[in-house]
């Protein structure tokens, strides 16, 4: 990558900048349009300088590109300073956990079967049970190579990174159910797994239909409340329902509490603020910080100025102890009990906590394989603790990172090359954490990343998710089917 000095520019403006006050500047130059951050304005939290970024992109190069190029080009550079490791925080930790009666890190498993790779491939067929994130992730990178067989209970990919502003906006909703069969034809089936049996090497769906598998992989994902999630017994037609009418009766209520201020809630709170600004907002969350633990307080503090400008109400530390009793989702006059007497009034109740694994199908086949919060134990290759050819990727293993999309995919892709590295009698590799990276949309225009140690605004959120979150790339780039308009 070339490395031009900034002074010899002229930036034709400045859009946005770091939380530090490194700006971005976009130059036009002849035929190529040239996106850097200027060396002596961009420093990691520790106050050290990171030298220039340059990316030179022909013309044509859409913003998203650009940007997209620019944040793994940081994510990558040698010279960007993480944030300091903090003790207990399993997402930074690069030593790859070992569950209790996992195989050992310093030996990844080789085959030993006696034919050769290309006949194994040839006999292989890996069923991969569940669509989501992981799941589509593997089978994307499997298809063409390695037999396999998709399955899932309903008949579309639910892009839920996008269903928060299905909320607000009744044309969204659409745009975040992607048919399967359109991707993966024959190799998708829609059903549900009633059991597995790993002696067998066969599961069974609820319709009594069994089918072998050289290597199976559970990617249930998981579950939780409307809207965040939908209930995959619904259709996608049921579902677009189900969020357009929220959509309405948020546009009607005045006086709206969100239980929940993770990720999902904090989202969801900017899609209602930059749809509807002068709509009354309480933001309740059981825990002392926005979030979680594992992004840097620069984070917390700035998703919480950004908000609090909309006139956002944060009740931190306190735990809904009626929440059972209050209608959500639901246009309702009713009152919010705190378990510190605090008490606020709402219209409507939107609940966006209570995420849990999707494991309760293998609690009986699969006995002590699954930790106390419902999780099924891995090793470092993802192999399913005591067992032969039996994988689980994704939001339904233990692995202590950050239960998100972007490391689900990594898992699945991950495991769709050890899979072939293994049918050719090669070694695995095994599942190193890197440092985390998490983007929080407030709304299309606005959000605030943290990459790599570097808290970014609205300006890179914007162009890397805020935008369309993504439902061009998993619609195109992932799925590769047209988006409908």
């Amino acid at each position: 990558m070339d490395d031009f000095p900034t002074k010899r520019f002229n930036p034709t403006g400045s859009y946005g900048c770091f939380s530090s006050g490194g700006a971005f500047h976009f130059i036009y130059r002849g035929d190529s349009c040239r996106f850097f951050i200027s060396q002596r304005l961009l420093m990691n939290p520790r106050g050290v300088c990171v030298p220039s970024v340059v990316l030179v992109c022909a013309t044509g190069s859409s913003v998203l590109d650009v940007v997209d190029h620019m944040v793994d080009d940081v994510l990558s550079h040698p010279s960007v300073s993480s944030a300091p490791h903090k003790a207990g925080d399993h997402s930074r930790d690069a030593s790859p956990k070992v569950s209790p009666g996992a195989s050992p890190k310093s030996s990844p498993k080789k085959s030993h079967a006696k034919t050769n790779g290309s006949e194994e491939q040839a006999n292989a067929h890996v069923v991969i049970v569940g669509g989501g994130y992981a799941g589509i992730a593997i089978a994307r990178k499997l298809q063409g190579k390695i037999n396999f067989t998709l399955i899932d209970p309903k008949e579309y990919f639910h892009h839920h990174i996008g269903a928060l502003r299905s909320a607000v906006r009744t044309d969204f909703a659409k745009k975040t159910f992607i048919p399967y069969d359109a991707t993966f034809g024959k190799r998708f089936k829609q059903g549900r797994v009633k059991d597995v049996n790993t002696s067998d090497r066969t599961i069974i769906l609820e319709t009594g239909e069994t089918m072998s598998y050289t290597h199976l992989v559970l990617a249930t994902g998981c579950t939780g409340p409307f809207p965040g999630r939908v209930d995959d017994t619904i259709t996608a037609e049921e579902a677009i329902s189900r969020y357009n009418n929220l959509a309405e009766q948020i546009e009607t209520a005045d006086k709206i509490v969100i239980v929940g201020g993770g990720v999902a809630g904090i989202e969801l709170t900017g899609e209602i603020l930059s749809a509807h600004k002068n709509k009354n907002v309480t933001v309740i969350h059981a825990h002392q910080h926005l979030i979680n633990d594992d992004v840097l307080p620069g984070m917390r503090t700035k998703l919480q100025e950004k908000l609090a400008r909309y006139g956002v109400t944060f009740i931190l530390d306190e735990r809904v102890k009626n929440l059972e009793e209050v209608a959500t989702s639901v246009s309702k006059p009713t009152t919010v009990k705190t378990d510190a007497g605090t008490e606020v009034s709402a219209d409507l109740v939107i609940r966006c906590t209570g995420v849990k694994p999707n494991t309760a199908v293998f609690a009986n086949n699969l006995g002590g394989k699954l930790d106390d919060s419902g999780r099924i134990k891995v090793n470092e290759l993802f192999e399913v603790t005591g067992l032969e050819h039996v994988y689980a990727i994704g939001g339904c293993n233990d692995v202590a990172e950050v239960k998100m999309p972007r490391h689900s995919t990594a898992q699945g892709e991950l495991l769709a090359d050890n899979i072939g590295r293994k049918l050719d009698h090669k070694e695995m590799k095994p599942h190193t954490q890197g440092q985390l990276m998490m983007e929080i949309s407030l709304g299309p225009n606005s959000g605030v990343s943290q990459v790599k140690g570097l808290i970014l605004g609205s300006f890179l959120t914007k162009y890397r998710k805020s935008k369309d979150l993504f439902v061009h790339r998993f619609w195109k780039k992932v799925m590769k089917q047209e988006v409908p308009h």
